[in-house]
Formats: structure tokens, C-alpha cells, sequence
């Protein structure tokens, strides 16, 4: 019998199991919506005809690339003879230039990771090409098609039936929001630094950093904005700077995030915004990274402080601020709270004080509460994916609990996509759950796995031996950015870098 092992054995999921399953379940979620939904604007398959030289992944029936993406549908597969993908009957035909930045960011952060099996699976590697030419058509189909007269991106609605040509699109309403704009800037600026070679390079760039003065110029109408709003902005600015490291973007990242911290103990939002609490926490420690300020990691610390202790540990649940015996939980409220407190343990080598509590979260709320329909599968063993460095030796193989639990209920055994559903209750005298029903928001779900593939990329790719290319940076005001990036700033030189910003006589005191 010992040859078999123990019956019964409590493992805990170590932090790069769980980045691995939730960077795993983030990529083929994407690719699913993105090629295979058919829940938005279809492009012409024509022009992804062999992408690499030995495969065309465009001869799969289900393979049909976004230009944009809807706001809702339901996410069950309905399989015909004329039709695969989600049901159209399901969709909501709004489209959200937030969601669509957003989807476009994920694509050409997962182009870079699909690149690096070149001569190696020419299958995968076809989707880095795939993505680079989508995101291309994606990024141009917004800016001719998602802005209003003044230039402005704008929420659209298409009154046409028809999701391949002739589309009518009009607005839904004209309202401005600076976090359709800061996004949109993030997806522009990350083609342009990817592919600095491409024709439309230069271009991008020099509308992200349009995009960028326009937050600066109006840094005081962001003021008037609301927590949320502004948390979704910093988290913009802060993606823009990790891939470009612009002086600009820094010194707007010191000052929403000393403007949010201010806001933020203004009003207890522990009790009503627990998911942009958490994200605000995410934010102070991208800040933190970008900036070396450390009143914004003394804050986070301060702010994780009350975050744990919100956290149950014979429940081995986080219990909101309520009195009520059920507690209702968005998939906001879970993916935040879990990866500000995964965030923080990593940024703090901590991973071993919070290693019981995280495997816990991560059980409890991702694999067993049913706030996600189902789980992609593992890559199988045939598949370069499953290998360390790509070498199909048995040595380096990854055990299947590194992509994802062998409980996990997959797409194709369940026909539904793996998506978060909006929310799930808890009862806190059962311990169990009870979730909504499955229909997919695309904002929350792209939101959600950008934000993971943002957080967990790279790591991903170095525990599977494939170290991310260096990133072409584009050098903006070399002189401020070597004086930046080499030396915390503290308030006496902050103040000497705003200066560089034209401010409005009119502005007063926050």
C-alpha cells in the first residue's frame, strides 16, 4: 500500500500553481471570446489565411476573430450546422470602448507569449500572428468607428442584425469617461512599443500620448470623478507605465494616487465598495513599484491590514462587513480581494506567512464556490505548453495541477465557456454557496483576466522556462527618465517634477 500514497492528503496549492491556473484559465478564456464566440463585430477570415507557414489555425470551423467585442450574452455553446459560437439570441449589442481596450490589451500581452514557441508548435506560435494582425484591425476599427464627433471614445450600440458586414452602429449615449479614454491609450501605446517596425507604429504612439495630455490637461476633472472611476484610471496609467516608463504617466500616477488616498479616508469603503477597495490596494502597490513613494506601500499595509482581518479562519472565507445571515459576492469583489492579498504577499516575500490562507481563498471562492463555469483544459502531452523550456522531455513536464484542479468541470464536458459569473451568494450558517445564473458580462470577465495577465505573465513564463523578449521601450524625455527611474522620489523632488506640468490657474486645493 505505500507504494500508492496516503488516502487522504490536505495540499495547499503554492503560489505558482495558482499563477499558473489563473494565468492558464486568463489566456484560453480570451482566446475563446476572441475567436470563438462570435459575441461582437466578426472580421473577414480571409487576410489570417496562413498565418504560419506549416499551419493555418483559420481552418477550424469555430475560427472567427473579433473586431470588437458585446457588451453581454449568455455563454452556453450552441453547435449547428451553420453556426458555432454563443447564442446570438443572447446578445446584448452594446459595445464598451473600456472592454474593447481592454480585450486588445490582453491579446497583444498574450502575442508576446505565444512568440516564443516559434520553430518549436507552429499551431501556437500562429497565434501570436493571429493576435498581432487582430489587435492591428481591432485598433483601427475604434478609432474610426467607436469615437464621437470631437474624437472622444463613446459607448456604441449596432442596430443591424448582421455581426459580419453591414453594421449600424450609432451612440448609446455621448457620455465622456476618462477610463474609456486611459485604456484605449494603454492598447495603442502597447502596439506601438510590440511592433515598433509596423507602419502605424509611430502613429499609436503619438495618439496614446494625446490620450495622455488630455488626462494631464483635465487632472482636475478626474477629481470630480468617483472612487471607482478614478481607481479604474490609475490602474490605466500604471499598465501605461510599466510598458513605457514615460515621465508624464509617472508623475499623474503620483498625484491620483495621493489625491485617492485622500479620498479614500474621507469614507468608510470597506462596507459598499469592498471589490474598489481591494483594487485601490492593487494600485497603491503598482504605485509604490513605479514611484518608490512610500507613504503608498505604508498605505496598501494599512489597507491589507483591514482586509485581513476580514478573513475567517475556520470558515477560511473573507466575510463582508454585514449583518445579514447570506452575503452576495460580485466576481469583483472575489478576483480583487484574492489578488491584492496574492499581490501583496509576492511584493512582500510573504508567500510563505499567507501560503495556508491564499490555498484557502483560492479553493473556497475560484474552484468551489461556482463563480466560474468551467475550467479550460490542461495542455496535453503532446502539447510544447506542458513542458519547462519547451522540450517535451518527462523531466520537465508540469503536473496538471499547474494549469488546473483535476475537480474542475471543463468547457467541453459542460458546453458552456469558461466565464465569471456576476455574483454568488454565500450562507454563512450552511458555509456553502449558491450562485446566478451563467450569463457573461463582458466587462467584469475581460476586466478581470487582463488584470490577471497583467499581474501574472511574466512569472508564468518564467517558471515555464520562456523569459519574456525585452520590450522595445521608447525613450520619452531621456534625461527625466534616467533621473526617474533610478531614484525614489520623495515630496521635496515630486514637487520640482510637477512643476513640469502646466497647471490651471483656477486649481485649488485638494
Amino acid at each position: 500500500m505505500r507504494y500508492i500514497g496516503p488516502y487522504f492528503r490536505m495540499n495547499k496549492l503554492s503560489h505558482k500553481e495558482i499563477n499558473g491556473q489563473l494565468f492558464h484559465l486568463s489566456k484560453e478564456a480570451i482566446r475563446t471570446l476572441v475567436l470563438e464566440s462570435k459575441c461582437g463585430l466578426v472580421d473577414s477570415i480571409k487576410s489570417y489565411k496562413k498565418l504560419s507557414s506549416s499551419i493555418d489555425i483559420t481552418t477550424s470551423t469555430n475560427f472567427s476573430p473579433l473586431l470588437c467585442i458585446y457588451r453581454k450574452s449568455s455563454p452556453n455553446y450552441i453547435h449547428s450546422k451553420n453556426y458555432n459560437g454563443f447564442d446570438e439570441e443572447s446578445f446584448k449589442k452594446d459595445i464598451s470602448p473600456a472592454t474593447n481596450a481592454l480585450l486588445t490589451t490582453s491579446i497583444l500581452n498574450l502575442s508576446t507569449y505565444y512568440s516564443r514557441f516559434k520553430d518549436v508548435d507552429e499551431k501556437l506560435y500562429a497565434y501570436s500572428e493571429a493576435y498581432k494582425k487582430l489587435s492591428k484591425k481591432q485598433l483601427e476599427f475604434y478609432s474610426i468607428n467607436l469615437r464621437n464627433n470631437e474624437g472622444i471614445f463613446i459607448e456604441k450600440r449596432n442596430l443591424s442584425e448582421n455581426n459580419y458586414k453591414g453594421f449600424n452602429l450609432v451612440d448609446k449615449n455621448n457620455k465622456f469617461k476618462f477610463s474609456d479614454q486611459a485604456f484605449m491609450m494603454v492598447s495603442y501605446n502597447l502596439y506601438s512599443i510590440l511592433y515598433p517596425g509596423d507602419e502605424t507604429s509611430i502613429d499609436y504612439n503619438n495618439f496614446s500620448l494625446e490620450i495622455l495630455q488630455t488626462l494631464v490637461e483635465f487632472k482636475e476633472k478626474i477629481y470630480d470623478c468617483s472612487f471607482e472611476e478614478i481607481c479604474k484610471i490609475l490602474l490605466a496609467i500604471n499598465m501605461f507605465y510599466s510598458n513605457s516608463k514615460n515621465n508624464d504617466a509617472k508623475i499623474l500616477i503620483i498625484d491620483l494616487t495621493d489625491f485617492l488616498i485622500n479620498k479614500f479616508d474621507e469614507k468608510d469603503y470597506y462596507i459598499d465598495e469592498l471589490d474598489f477597495t481591494s483594487l485601490f490596494v492593487i494600485n497603491l502597490l503598482l504605485s509604490f513599484k513605479h514611484t518608490q513613494m512610500i507613504t503608498f506601500n505604508e498605505k496598501a499595509k494599512e489597507i491589507l491590514n483591514k482586509l485581513l482581518s476580514l478573513y475567517d479562519n475556520d470558515k477560511e472565507a473573507f466575510l463582508k462587513l454585514s449583518s445579514k445571515k447570506e452575503l452576495k459576492y460580485s466576481c469583483f469583489d472575489i478576483a480583487f480581494y484574492f489578488l491584492a492579498i496574492f499581490m501583496y504577499a509576492k511584493e512582500d516575500s510573504r508567500e510563505k506567512e499567507y501560503k495556508n490562507m491564499i490555498s484557502s481563498l483560492y479553493r473556497k471562492y475560484f474552484i468551489n464556490s461556482g463563480i466560474i463555469t468551467s475550467w479550460p483544459d490542461a495542455p496535453t502531452l503532446d502539447d510544447a505548453e506542458r513542458y519547462r523550456g519547451l522540450t517535451f522531455n518527462s523531466t520537465d513536464m508540469l503536473e496538471e495541477n499547474f494549469f488546473k484542479m483535476i475537480t474542475t468541470s471543463t468547457p467541453s464536458s459542460l458546453g458552456i465557456a469558461p466565464v465569471f459569473r456576476r455574483n454568488v451568494t454565500y450562507s454563512k450558517k450552511k458555509d456553502s454557496f449558491s450562485s446566478s445564473n451563467s450569463s457573461f458580462d463582458s466587462y467584469k470577465n475581460i476586466f478581470i483576466y487582463q488584470l490577471i495577465i497583467f499581474l501574472f505573465k511574466d512569472e508564468f513564463m518564467l517558471e515555464t522556462s520562456l523569459p519574456e523578449k525585452e520590450l522595445y521601450v521608447r525613450q520619452i524625455e531621456d534625461e527625466k527618465f534616467d533621473i526617474l527611474d533610478e531614484t525614489p522620489l520623495d515630496n521635496d523632488s515630486k514637487s520640482e517634477l510637477t512643476n513640469d506640468i502646466p497647471e490651471d490657474d483656477s486649481k485649488t486645493s485638494n
